[in-house]
């Protein structure tokens, strides 16, 4: 009868039928076997999986107390049950607390004649708790504990504990730890890697040491990359716009039999974008046979980022035509192309409709679009009234963004305000400072120009260089504002005087002409 009960638990799981998994439980409850081969974990898993952790969290503690007064012991699988499904329902502090608790639990029982059984967590208890958020952004001392404790435990050779430890090093940027751990597993495979490579790709500015990893990979005989990790290395080349190298492991991923693969082609449709390269990338995406909402919002943001306002909005009604239900991305990449076409209503339209519509609320990217879409339009009166109506906690960049707007249009007093509540969250911004100098320059109120500069000065705080980058012959060119370190910086310069001599004729010509059409 178990037998039965555990095929009908895992048809639960398939369908998240939270009805069946109550059903079960009830059986088992009349059966008495919630104890037996595991029946009441799989309830708890069950439970954890169709999304009524309580039910779960209720079902185990009353698992804990009869075994209590049955003297048999709770083997390791009970407790990982819980955890991972706290874990998995972003309940991370309970996990955390069940934790504590499987170890008092053991503890009690190895001082009580009970030493010959195995009590420890194992490497999916760790692994568990590594791939919780809340409590590690909290605190992300804890992971490092939970690292010390893998270490003194014996379980970091554990293949799956190796990689949820470069997860969680890599996404905190401590890059040089999650080596460490790679460099030290005795073996890894392809998750080992491609979680080394995501956690180098999803921070700016590491993209190119992700793809440099990639190439060792590909050099590694033992290891093939899958499709997440081409998905990956499609992203990188997008943010570094570069298009040859995205070339070249598109052929790779083709050799291998990856392209048809969703998860890549939705990276291609972004990788195309991101190069300014639309023809392709909606050839890439039309080559979907059923496009996700991934796949929707990678064209989306792609006609965003070049300024394609009606595009988008075309093709966010065919995406509703099809049935799909747009999220906060969706609508992220919307107001963000209405901006850069300067749709003021349509942008306006679809912030309302994005919650009267759809439940979806505004996050600060939303309302930071909102704000940049009416100050490019010189609307600033109607930038404070659409601060005051929507009620939202402004956070630092739509401050940011309002500080940029009353600098183009000139607005000292507003930018005063502006660059007043952005230093109130955030006191050592540069860029609040040097925007609040431009805007009392352009006003001639040198006094104050004078007084923000000896406060930068006293802060210690200096305007980072801007650069920028181009990818020629497969390799790309990073330029310093006031760095001549470049290898061909001769030749640059003087092609930069060729060409600027020449913009200077052809202005002075157009200008001749147009005088004479006049």
């Amino acid at each position: 009868m178990t037998e039965h009960l555990s095929l009908v638990l895992k048809q639960c799981i398939s369908t998240k039928s939270a009805a069946l998994a109550k059903a079960v439980h009830s059986i088992s409850l009349k059966l008495g076997n919630l104890t037996r081969l595991h029946v009441g974990a799989c309830i708890i898993n069950a439970y954890s999986k169709c999304g009524i952790v309580d039910a779960a969290c209720h079902l185990f503690d009353e698992i804990a107390t009869s075994s209590a007064k049955q003297h048999f012991v709770l083997d390791v699988v009970f407790w990982n049950s819980i955890i991972s499904g706290c874990v998995r329902n972003g309940r991370d502090e309970m996990a955390f607390q069940y934790f504590k608790s499987m170890q008092f639990y053991y503890s009690y029982y190895r001082n009580n004649n009970y030493a010959d059984l195995d009590l420890d967590p194992d490497c999916y208890t760790i692994s568990s708790l590594l791939s919780s958020s809340y409590c590690l952004e909290r605190n992300p001392s804890l992971g490092e504990q939970l690292h010390g404790y893998s270490t003194k435990t014996a379980i970091l050779s554990s293949l799956s504990v190796g990689n949820a430890l470069i997860t969680f090093y890599a996404r905190w940027c401590w890059f040089h730890k999650a080596k460490l751990v790679f460099d030290s597993m005795p073996r890894v495979n392809v998750v080992s890697w491609t979680a080394l490579i995501s956690g180098y790709a999803q921070q700016p500015g590491n993209e190119e040491e992700s793809l440099k990893i990639f190439v060792t990979m590909m050099r590694h005989n033992s290891q093939l990359p899958n499709e997440f990790t081409f998905a990956t290395i499609f992203s990188s080349c997008g943010r570094l716009t570069s298009f040859s190298q995205g070339i070249l492991f598109i052929a790779a991923a083709l050799k291998l039999g990856l392209l048809p693969d969703i998860n890549v082609k939705n990276s291609l449709v972004g990788f195309y974008s991101e190069c300014g390269c639309l023809e392709e990338a909606e050839a890439a995406f039309k080559d979907i046979a059923n496009p996700d909402l991934v796949s929707w919002n990678s064209l989306l943001k792609g006609y965003s980022q070049q300024g394609k306002g009606e595009e988008a909005l075309g093709l966010f009604k065919k995406m509703l035509e099809e049935g799909e239900t747009p999220d906060a991305i969706t609508f992220l990449s919307l107001l963000s192309a209405c901006r850069h076409s300067g749709m003021v209503y349509q942008g306006l339209n679809l912030f309302r409709c994005m919650k009267q519509d759809y439940g979806i609320e505004p996050e600060e990217e939303h309302i930071s679009c909102i704000v940049d879409l009416l100050g490019r339009a010189g609307k600033l009166r109607e930038v404070e009234v659409f601060i005051r109506d929507t009620q939202f906690n402004l956070g630092p960049s739509v401050w940011r963004t309002i500080l940029g707007a009353c600098r183009v249009h000139g607005q000292v007093e507003q930018a005063e305000l502006a660059a007043s509540r952005l230093l109130q969250l955030e006191p050592c911004d540069r860029e609040a400072h040097f925007v609040l100098c431009n805007i009392y320059a352009a006003s001639g109120r040198w006094d104050m120009v004078a007084s923000l500069r000896r406060s930068v000065k006293e802060k210690g705080m200096e305007k980072e260089p801007g650069f920028s980058w181009i990818e020629v012959g497969n390799q790309i060119h990073f330029f310093l504002v006031a760095h001549w370190s470049h290898p061909q910086i001769d030749e640059i310069q003087r092609t930069l005087f060729e060409l600027t001599n020449n913009i200077k004729e052809w202005t002075l010509e157009t200008s001749e002409i147009n005088d004479f059409l006049n």
